[in-house]
């Protein structure tokens, strides 16, 4: 059992950058320091109570990480989590004791101007700038009693969060635009991408689509997708809806097939849950 305890907040679908950095952080500081990480398998172990171990946690732990996205930002439990070491960290200092540091990690779309009150008063980092992960370590550190060089590669560290966050970012947006097609067309697109080369681009004829879901394809390949897809519209109609008159748009997409090969997993767990 490690003598200090870290605290690294999460939502769990982010759980693969939470236990890229309890992996980098444990390499750095060996055997003495411990990265709590609630979906890891160790840190709560089978049949404990977990608030309890989530509080336990927060009340043992001598600094804590917070890794904040456009999505986890949103959600109760990472302002929960770091309501708790924020308190802690000004009683600690009111009695002129140890600082405890709480240090959120920006990915992922957030960035340090977007964050929104009160965390922005923290001292948060840029996951995809090295020397600020540089500067995370340092805190982390102090905050356990060590010296020395540090020994972590930030250049390759900062390079598996690119990873996650490539992944992360444009295979989400790549699922919401494949899943509104239909889903027998999808389940005979992906078919179609085990049998071609990865660095083939396929044509993807929707025939007459909703315009509404145009407009949202195109939206995409504005931004999250841009260079990542091409859209060709062609001609309009119309059809009868539930509700009306419901507008048609004739579109093609272009997409190179790896491309949805290597996000077949998010594309499919989105189209079970549609």
């Amino acid at each position: 059992m490690a003598e200090k305890l870290l605290f690294l907040s999460h939502i769990h679908e982010e759980s693969a950058l939470a236990l890229l950095f309890k992996e980098a952080i444990e390499s750095e500081f060996g055997g003495f320091v411990e990265v709590f990480v609630s979906s890891d398998g160790t840190s709560i172990p089978a049949g404990s109570n977990f608030l309890r171990r989530i509080e336990d946690g927060l009340v043992s732990c001598i600094g804590a990480l917070y890794l904040i996205s456009p999505m986890s930002v949103k959600r109760p439990w990472i302002s929960f989590e770091l309501g708790a070491v924020w308190v802690r960290n000004s009683i600690s200092l009111r009695a002129d004791q140890r600082e405890i540091p709480a240090i959120p990690i920006c990915h992922s779309g957030m960035t340090l101007g977007g964050l929104p009150t009160p965390i922005n008063h923290l001292n948060a980092i840029q996951a995809s700038d090295s020397q600020q992960l540089e500067r995370a370590f340092i805190a982390l550190q102090s905050a356990v009693g060590g010296k020395g060089q540090l020994k972590t590669d930030f250049s390759t560290l900062r390079e598996r969060v690119a990873l996650f966050e490539r992944k992360y970012t444009v295979g989400a947006h790549l699922s919401t635009a494949l899943n509104l097609m239909d889903r027998r067309y999808l389940k005979a697109v992906l078919d179609q991408c085990k049998k071609i080369p990865p660095d083939t681009y396929i044509d993807l004829n929707w025939g007459l689509t909703e315009t509404e879901k145009v407009r949202q394809l195109q939206a995409l390949e504005k931004t999250h997708l841009k260079g990542l897809m091409e859209l060709k519209i062609g001609g309009a109609g119309f059809t009868a809806g539930e509700s009306g008159a419901l507008s048609l748009t004739q579109l093609n997409m272009r997409i190179k097939a790896s491309l949805i090969f290597d996000y077949e997993q998010e594309i499919l767990v989105d189209s079970k849950a549609a």
